[in-house]
């Protein structure tokens, strides 16, 4: 595996160092690159699999055909996990159109009440093209943050880099303007990118754990904010920030401290809760000073015990790029919940703003909206673009890091509640048995009927619906057909 060999240079933006390649001829996968593997944008087909996309809070957007991959009964457990949380989601497939077709779709549901989304497989992804003001370097990169601005304007004004291409159109955006505030969240789940793994049993597997840490969370959670040399200074600020989720936040920073060794050998291991390493990386490895690098491949062998990670590495979660040490850390391990990260140069800055909803229980994903609504709110400058536009979060956006630290009670989880038809296909009338509460929903979302323990149900017109019954804060989804 070739290594990236990582530049310093100034960064004008908070004065806070910034890493890029020194070889400026160098693209980490370029947008040509990119769609080369990619098939031809077709007309955009939403499909669905689990109730309807309009009106969900929350809408998990599959590629074609991948459902028929997947544990269904995973998949049943995860809307059920979530809708337990107070969100109600649905689950669609989509063909593999224009990313201007699908942010338009999304800001059609965004209008019937979407607050977020979470992209699985290799859904298609608008790319970016920035020029730092201090510097004159130039990026190409995949742009998410195009899924959750719904309304501002994204330009294609030149081929090749802004002021220094050609003025054209060559499908990366390279201006913004207008409203550019965050409408929704949104989060990726791509595992194709780990190529020693098959990706439909890496998702089964991370869909796995997310319900067993929504039911069991970590007895003793704690943070590591491991911060490389050039970041050495900031230290106790990052990890004040930390602190707004979690009380035992450990820092490391002397320069004689952090290296290679010391971060796979003994941070790695040690069973943090939450990881932020401060490095200069590329896609596939940190680069620490002094090293060894620590690389995905190191990831994937060691499956290191931790949950969360944010990124303050640069191109760490470029998502489109093989052994994405981002994706390799949340779907490659064995523990991994969610990370956030760039597809860049930069990271997150402003710290406060994203870990201050994380504390007070929010999710991973409204978080991240709250950081993006603060760091938009200023005005959006060039050093700020520079520094953010390839921000993306990795996983499940829904989850909330602090839920088993603010009052769920410890001890053995509430038994998932089994429900029982009287026939399934059903003639007109059916019985509905369960250990608690339970409500039947049309594919559009809307609440038909309701019940407890056992109601027998006669209004029901032909046609699918979806069942939830919830126990003790546990809740479980079925299907259900009736005929007449």
């Amino acid at each position: 595996m070739s290594f990236l060999i990582l530049l310093l240079i100034a960064g004008v933006y908070d004065d806070t160092p910034i890493t890029r390649n020194p070889d400026t001829d160098f693209v980490p996968g370029t947008y040509a690159e990119y769609r080369a593997e990619q098939p031809e944008f077709t007309e955009l087909i939403v499909t669905p699999v689990i109730g309807e996309a309009k009106g969900t809070d929350f809408l998990i957007v599959m590629e074609e055909h991948m459902s028929d991959s997947l544990d269904s009964a995973l998949i049943d457990q995860w809307l059920a996990d979530i809708q337990g949380e107070g969100s109600f989601c649905a689950v669609v497939e989509i063909t593999y159109a224009d990313p201007v077709e699908i942010r338009a779709w999304l800001a059609d549901l965004y209008a019937e009440g979407l607050e977020g989304v979470v992209f699985v497989g290799d859904i298609p992804v608008p790319w970016s093209c920035t020029v730092s003001r201090g510097t004159k370097a130039n990026e190409t990169f995949p742009s998410d943050y195009f899924y959750m601005d719904l309304d501002g304007i994204w330009e294609d004004n030149w081929i090749g880099y802004p002021g220094i291409g050609t003025a054209g159109q060559d499908s990366i955006y390279d201006g913004w303007s207008g409203d550019l505030f965050p409408e929704i969240y949104a989060g990726r789940i791509t595992t194709s990118v780990i190529l020693y793994g098959d990706e439909y049993d890496l998702i089964d597997a991370y869909l796995t754990r997310l319900h067993e840490w929504r039911l069991n969370g970590n007895p003793s959670p704690n943070a590591l904010c491991y911060v490389d040399d050039d970041w050495a200074g900031w230290g106790n600020q990052y990890r004040a920030a930390m602190e707004r989720l979690y009380d035992d936040v450990e820092l490391v920073n002397q320069v004689d401290s952090t290296n290679g060794t010391d971060y796979r050998y003994n941070r790695l291991q040690a069973g943090y809760d939450w990881i932020s390493p401060f490095v200069h990386s590329g896609p596939t490895s940190h680069s620490w000073s002094p090293g060894p690098p620590t690389t995905a491949g190191h990831i994937w062998l060691d499956k290191p015990p931790s949950r969360f990670y944010n990124l303050f590495a640069c191109s760490n979660c470029r998502f489109t790029s093989n052994w994405c040490m981002g994706c390799t850390y949340v779907f490659g391990t064995e523990t991994g919940i969610a990370a956030v990260g760039s597809t860049k140069s930069g990271a997150m800055l402003a710290f406060a703003q994203f870990y201050i909803p994380l504390g007070e229980g929010d999710s991973f994903g409204n978080a991240y909206k709250a950081w993006w609504n603060y760091i938009i709110s200023g005005g959006f400058n060039p050093s700020e673009q520079y520094w953010h536009l390839g921000m993306v979060v990795i996983g499940d956006p829904t989850v909330m890091p602090a839920m088993h630290l603010l009052g769920i009670e410890d001890g053995d989880p509430a038994p998932a509640p089994a429900i029982h038809f009287s026939a399934n296909p059903a003639c007109g009338t059916v019985t509905v048995s369960s250990s608690g509460e339970f409500t039947i929903h049309d594919m559009t979302g809307r609440e038909v009927a309701s019940g407890h323990h056992s109601e027998t149900i006669t209004s029901l017109q032909t046609g699918v619906y979806l069942v939830r019954a919830e126990n003790d804060g546990v809740a479980v989804i079925d299907k259900l057909c009736i005929i007449r």
